[in-house]
Formats: C-alpha cells, structure tokens, sequence
C-alpha cells in the first residue's frame, strides 16, 4: 500500500463573509492537496470529508471540478457535509447532485448534527442517489462496506471487517479489527509543527496508520473549513486506487 501526493493552488476565495462563513483564503490561499492511496481496489474511489459548505465559491467550484476530473467510479462523503454557518440549503443539494460517480455512499459527522440538519442532508442524499454507510453495505466496485456514524461519546461498537470502513471519527478505529482499510476525517490535520502534535481532536491525526492485525487507517485532512481552523495544514482530498 503506497501514498502519493500532488498540490496545485486555487485563486483566492473572497475573505470572512458578513455571514460568518469561513473562507478557505484564510490560509494556505485555498490549496488543495490531491493523496493517491494504493488500495487494490480495482476501482477509483474519492474520499471527501468535512466539506463545510457555506457557500457557492471560486474554492468550491474548483474543488467539484477536480473531483469529476479525476473521473471517480465510487464517491464518499465522509461527514460534516454542512455545519451551523451552512444557511443555503439550495447550494448543498446543487453540489452533491454535481459529483459524477457511478456510485455514492456517505456518512455523517458531528456537525450535521450539531447544526440540526442531519435528517435534512439525510434527505437530500438520498435524494440525489448516495447510500447511508450505518454497518454492512455491499458495493458493485469496492465490495464489502461498512459504516458508522457519529457518536458524541466517541464510543463506538465493536466491529470486525474485511472491507472498506469509512466513518468521521478516527478515535473509532480503536473499535474496528480485521483487515480492513478505516476512511475517517474530522481533525482537518490538527496543528502539526517538526512533526510534533500540538493540537487535535483526536489521538489520530492526519496521514496513513498501520494499527496492526491488517488494520489500516487513513486520517485525511478534509477540504473544507470550520473549527477547527486550518493552521499549516491545506485541504487535502483522498484518492484509493
């Protein structure tokens, strides 16, 4: 299993809006980091989470061009899609319906909760043709898939699988065994300095673990912005090959 990166800039999205919605230009000028992750899947699979729409910007509509660029047979949500700055609805659903993929999976984060709109974006998704990854699902491309959403205990039920896992929390790949590939995001890559953690949400961080036992762990960045706020550690949207 091999990692590969490349980066390319955006033109600088508008600053901190009235709103209150937070802009990408706040740091890195809206780079964005593309991580190729060897998987033998057999198929290309994109990973997004913790996209945080808060509005139809030059970052956003680069990003969704990117991603059907790259011409994914599978896409994963991996929560945090909207959070409380999210107040047009109507640019959610445009985005979502926008990503090409022959299938499309996802689960929620936190601050779908947090912000009253779980059921909403549960909606919309299902809706626009995404499956719900809560346990077993089976895909055409990937096989076996498993899921879990959000907990605000962080305290998840014992799983064992053989597939693909996708979930938001990384502290939830203490609860998963087998071999198996864990997908999680919700640290934004914490605040790292010289290899040092100086900051996180949790005890995983960002980048590729090997938890022993087969179990692999891959902790992307996520490509949008909310707390916590990005400080030296741009978007960064995940490719399985």
């Amino acid at each position: 299993m091999g990692l590969r990166r490349r980066a390319f800039f955006t033109a600088a999205a508008s600053t901190v809006a009235a709103a209150g919605a937070i802009s990408l230009a706040f740091n890195d000028v809206g780079r964005l980091e593309i991580s190729y992750l060897t998987a033998g899947l057999g198929c290309k699979v994109v990973f997004l989470p913790d996209l945080h729409l808060h509005g139809d910007g030059v970052y956003e509509r680069r990003l969704l061009d990117t991603v059907n660029e790259l011409e994914p047979d599978v896409a994963m949500l991996g929560g945090d899609l909207v959070d409380r700055l999210t107040h047009d609805i109507g640019f959610v659903e445009r985005f979502i319906s926008a990503i090409n993929a022959s299938e499309k999976f996802y689960v929620l984060g936190n601050h779908e909760y947090w912000s009253g709109y779980a059921n909403t974006v549960r909606n919309l998704l299902d809706k626009h043709g995404y499956r719900e990854l809560r346990g077993a699902v089976e895909s055409r491309y990937v096989g076996s898939l498993y899921g879990l959403d959000w907990r605000d205990d962080r305290v998840y039920p014992f799983v064992e699988s053989y597939g693909l896992v996708v979930v938001h929390d990384p502290n939830a790949a203490d609860y998963i065994k087998g071999d198996c590939i864990i997908l999680a995001g919700h640290t934004h890559g914490g605040l790292v300095i010289n290899n040092q953690t100086l900051l996180s949400n949790s005890k995983y961080v960002r980048g590729l673990y090997r938890l022993g036992n087969g179990t692999v762990l891959y902790v992307s960045r996520g490509l949008g912005q909310m707390i916590p706020i990005r400080l030296l550690s741009p978007p960064e949207l995940l490719v399985l090959v």
